[in-house]
């Protein structure tokens, strides 16, 4: 169960946190410009979709009304001081884009029946030692989505949200998350996050909205 009660974790530059992430998979510039955002300066629904605690995939499925699913696009196994982490860059999809909530729905004739839209763009990066190896096995897979995979496992979890993120995408992400490619919408929002396992820190993570019906 996630736990709503512990205080906000030490404070740490979450900056330089998701910098380092991304860094694991392609240099900054390529990715795209990040800066950190006061919370109650970011417009709905990106603040309701951002600022929890509790999983992304739970507040995705929520908004757009059915269950997402899972890509890995890009993974990374490493040791950092004889400690191992899996870190994985991934987009959610979903059967059903809630474009016109971000005000997008000039995007809507371009959508393909029967079509997956991304959502979510994430990396996340896992303490693989400090989980149970059906746990770790179960997220390497691949197959379905953080979140889902700790709450079935019924974990006693802590989410939290640290930081808030504006977010201009470059030719890296744009070719993950097509739906900027137009011009019609020239940034997003995303957050830095992280999870506590049984009070021990497990998970990095940075989760980023896709508005577009890509």
């Amino acid at each position: 169960m996630v736990n709503k009660n512990n205080p906000l974790p030490a404070k740490v530059d979450a900056t330089r946190c998701v910098e380092d992430l991304i860094r694991k998979f392609v240099p900054l510039e390529e990715f795209g410009s990040i800066r950190a955002v006061d919370p109650t300066l970011v417009a709905e629904p990106f603040q309701s979709l951002l600022v929890h605690h509790s999983h992304m995939t739970v507040a995705m499925e929520n908004f757009h009304g059915y269950s997402v699913s899972l890509k890995v696009v890009n993974a990374i196994a490493d040791k950092v001081d004889d400690e191992n982490f899996y870190t994985r860059e991934i987009v959610l999809t979903s059967p059903h884009c809630e474009s016109e909530k971000f005000g997008c729905s000039q995007w809507l004739h371009r959508d393909l029946k029967g079509s997956e839209h991304v959502v979510q763009y994430g990396i996340v990066k896992i303490a693989v030692d400090r989980l149970p190896e059906k746990l770790v096995a179960l997220i390497q897979a691949g197959d379905t989505p953080l979140g889902r995979i700790l709450i079935e496992a019924e974990l006693h979890r802590d989410v939290r949200c640290v930081s808030l993120f504006e977010l201009a995408p470059g030719p890296h992400f744009l070719k993950i998350c097509p739906g900027f490619e137009q011009g019609a919408l020239s940034r997003t929002y995303g957050r830095f996050a992280t999870i506590s396992i049984s009070s021990k820190p497990v998970i990095d993570l940075f989760e980023v909205v896709i508005p577009s019906a890509s």
